[in-house]
Parts: structure tokens; C-alpha cells; sequence
């Protein structure tokens, strides 16, 4: 999973890692670099403020540059705003972002979630809606350009488990339903407006993604992670593999340091590397 795309869920991840390094209003600020073995530069900045008891406000920001196919360089945008309250033993989130490279290809999405946690761990039920645009560009004077638009719903579940005091295991499924065929005749067009990269743009029009991975904490408030993914393209009908190890360390009182690096083999792309580095600030 790219920064851009993440980091909408590290806030959430992170609630009370925040709120344990102060006794006031708690927050966190973010900010890292993803970079993979095909060109792709990522960065990305987020923000998580305790509003209330169990009111959170979320705020993220990212841009990714690929180079795609014909030379053509794509810089996508990615930005995302939401609120989370947790009423025990229930909470709801709620959220809006914007996605993608307004002269080709751009969305809006609307994501909500119920979800419980317990000592135990935590389940989420998680319902989203994009609106997208996509700009064909012109082939030669035989095809004119084309603006297309089009939307998708989607629904998944996504948990974590908590097995011993130190292990804990995750697991996440989405699939989305879109209202018009995209495997079409343009189905070529489309495909030259992909990366050879998870960091491209049209790499989240996806019919369906699973995830599961562990996680271990260590001595020093460290933590490892290891997960694994799969997905299917939308255009191509192509299944995608991934897998990502991770590892969190503190580096001051107040500072976390995260590298990841993690590795896909697709059916579209071939087989790429990413690596990405994330600092992490808490307040309160």
C-alpha cells in the first residue's frame, strides 16, 4: 500500500500511542518518504488532534510522481479530512479525500465505518463511495479525447486480534462494485495511463483487496510488523501480490521512527520494490 493511500489509516492506528505520551490534548504529526525500484517518489504529511474525550480529528496531505508509459509524468495529488468518536462500546468514523491528477485521472471518496475494540481487539465494518473522472487523451485524428465519468461503492470488514500480550494479528478485505463496465474498448487507452508501480494512478481501481499480517511488540517500545496483501485491477482483470515487513522504534520520548519496505508481483507491472521511512511526533 502506497504512503498517500496509508496514511489514512495510521491516525487511527496510532489513538492511543498519541494519547499515552501526554496528559493533555493529545496529538500527532507525521510525515515520510516512499520511494520504489520503478522511479516512483511519494511523500506524504498527517496530522491526528484529540478534539474532545474519544474525538479525534484527522488530516492528511501527499503527492506522488510517477512516470508513465509514452514519457508522460503524472503528479497525484492526495488529500484527506475526518473525524472519528468513539461512544464505548462503539465508535464511528467519517471521512472525505480527494485522489488523483486533475488533468487525467481524479476522485472524491466518501468513507464511513462502525467499529468496536476491546481489550480483545477491534472489528470495523467500512462502507465507501468514489466519484471519479477520467480523461482519455486523443489516439493520432482517428480518436478524439474523452471525458468519462463514473463512480464505485464499496464495503469490507477489517480487524485485529490481540493473541498474547506481545503478538497481535490483522486482517482486511474490500470490494468495490462500480456502476459501468470497465473492462471496455478503451481498456488499451487505459492501461497507458498506468505506472509500472504501486504509486500509480490508476492502481486503485481495484475489484476487490485482502490483507492479513502479525505484528510483534518488543523490548523498548518497539514494534515489527509483517503483512501480505492481494488484488485484482479493475482494467487489466489482473491479480497483484504484495507482501511488507515494517518496523517502528522510538527515537526520542516523543519521536517514532518507521521503515518499511515491501515488494509486489504483478500481473500488470512486473515485480517491484518500495521502501518508504515515516517519522512520527506526539504531543499532549
Amino acid at each position: 500500500m502506497s504512503c498517500c493511500s496509508r496514511v489514512l489509516f495510521l491516525p487511527a492506528l496510532l489513538l492511543v500511542t498519541s494519547a499515552a505520551h501526554g496528559d493533555g490534548r493529545a496529538y500527532l504529526l507525521g510525515g515520510g518518504l516512499e520511494v520504489d525500484s520503478a522511479d516512483g517518489v511519494a511523500v506524504a504529511l498527517l496530522g491526528n488532534l484529540e478534539l474532545a474525550t474519544e474525538t479525534w480529528l484527522s488530516a492528511s496531505f501527499g503527492r506522488t510522481d510517477v512516470e508513465l508509459p509514452r514519457r508522460v509524468e503524472a503528479q497525484t495529488i492526495y488529500a484527506h479530512i475526518g473525524i472519528d468518536h468513539y461512544f464505548e462500546p462503539v465508535g464511528v468514523r467519517a471521512s472525505v479525500a480527494y485522489w488523483g491528477d486533475h488533468d487525467l485521472f481524479d476522485s472524491i471518496d466518501y468513507r464511513g465505518a462502525l467499529y468496536t475494540r476491546a481489550e480483545w481487539g477491534s472489528i470495523s465494518l467500512e462502507l465507501e463511495h468514489r466519484d471519479f473522472e477520467l480523461d482519455l487523451p486523443a489516439i493520432g485524428d482517428l480518436v478524439p479525447p474523452r471525458d468519462v465519468g463514473f463512480s464505485a461503492f464499496g464495503a469490507g470488514l477489517s480487524g485485529r486480534v490481540q493473541a498474547s500480550e506481545d503478538v497481535d494479528l490483522f486482517a482486511s478485505g474490500m470490494s468495490y462494485d462500480y456502476d459501468v463496465p470497465l473492462r471496455i474498448e478503451d481498456s488499451d487507452r487505459l492501461l497507458n495511463l498506468l505506472s509500472i508501480s504501486r504509486l500509480s494512478l490508476l492502481s486503485s481501481l481495484i475489484d476487490w483487496r485482502v490483507a492479513a499480517g502479525v505484528g510483534f511488540d518488543m523490548k523498548g517500545s518497539q514494534r515489527l510488523e509483517f503483512d501480505v496483501s492481494k488484488w485484482r485491477g479493475s482494467i487489466d482483470g489482473g491479480d497483484n501480490f504484495g507482501a511488507t515487513v515494517s518496523f517502528l522504534t522510538p527515537v526520542s520520548d516523543r519521536t517514532d521512527l518507521e521503515l518499511r519496505l515491501g515488494y509486489d508481483d504483478s500481473e500488470l507491472y512486473g515485480d517491484v520494490t518500495v521502501l518508504s521511512l515515516f517519522l512520527y511526533f506526539y504531543g499532549g
